[in-house]
């Protein structure tokens, strides 16, 4: 599939079949009467969605491009905002901290623009999958530059409005309550389906909010919380990285081998789990849109998909 072809034909296949229902749908419940909210059975959850998207990403290794490219580019901005920090040290100048904050600002701004603009490569590049054809990541980066200005409007909102809101949720349960009440769920909740409503149904950021929040009410129910079950996976694997960095600060200073080995088994998670997340979001935007599980994900797991 060629990077040129045009989105609406790209997800014609994906939106077309908008409200049909799969053999399996109609005779199950909508909503389990109560999920396993065990540590094991949770663990199990999540072990299934990131073991199943770990299977799509197998057909299609070169995705893992998309995350890596984000990597880079979030490198080079952080070195630019590094190099200054270094200057303006060696050479001090007049209100040179208050430049400095307003450039790591801008810095965070850029970075968050990037993850989501190659999050939206990632969730194009699955859609592909999810009609059938074989997805390369020049589709993904179509399908990420046919939503370019959406995605900064909507980098530059939950930037700054979305950090707020978090902060306030983070400082106090009433924050978090407030927060809850003013979208029906904790942001990063209610911000799941954003990227996959602008990219897949070309919605502009506000519309992609509302479009968001009514699937989780509609398919998951009001106030969900938690995380991804993939979350709680990766956090663990996250934390095997702990001990050959902590081994070569604590008990071999000066040691650079661990450290090093670490921070790169950390960079490699990072890009396996930014494919992993796009390609279960995209599986849970389609099972609230088209009432059918697909990649092979089981109903029972995406009926209930976040972690507590």
């Amino acid at each position: 599939m060629g990077p040129s072809l045009d989105k609406n034909l790209m997800m014609g296949g994906f939106l077309a079949r908008r409200g049909m229902h799969s053999t399996e749908w109609a005779h199950k419940k909508r909503h389990e009467a109560k999920p396993r909210t065990g540590l094991r059975a949770q663990l199990s959850r999540g072990l299934h969605l990131t073991g199943t998207s770990l299977r799509v990403l197998v057909h299609d290794p070169h995705l893992l491009v998309l995350p890596f490219l984000a990597l880079v580019f979030t490198g080079f901005v952080w070195f630019i905002v590094i190099l200054t920090f270094i200057a303006l040290n060696v050479a001090p100048a007049p209100g040179a901290g208050g430049f400095l904050y307003q450039e790591i600002f801008v810095a965070y701004l850029v970075t968050y623009f990037l993850s989501l603009y190659f999050m939206s490569a990632i969730i194009g590049a699955a859609a592909v999958r999810l009609d059938g054809q074989r997805p390369g990541v020049a589709d993904g980066i179509a399908a990420a530059n046919q939503s370019f200005f959406q995605i900064i409007v909507w980098a530059l909102l939950a930037g700054t409005i979305g950090m707020l809101l978090r902060l306030t949720s983070l400082r106090s349960e009433e924050g978090g309550r407030f927060v809850s009440r003013i979208l029906g769920y904790g942001w990063a909740v209610a911000t799941l389906f954003v990227i996959p409503a602008i990219v897949l149904e070309g919605l502009g950021p506000l519309r992609a909010l509302r479009r968001s929040r009514e699937l989780l009410k509609e398919r998951w129910g009001a106030h969900q919380t938690g995380v991804l079950g993939t979350g709680l996976v990766f956090l663990v694997l996250f934390s095997f990285g702990l001990v050959p960095f902590l081994w070569g600060v604590l008990i071999e200073p000066g040691n650079l081998f661990g450290p090093v080995v670490a921070v790169l088994y950390w960079l490699v998670l990072s890009a396996l789990w930014s494919v992993v997340h796009g390609i279960l979001v995209t599986t849970l935007y389609y099972y609230a849109t088209q009432n059918e599980a697909a990649f092979g994900f089981t109903w029972q797991a995406l009926n209930h998909p976040w972690i507590r």
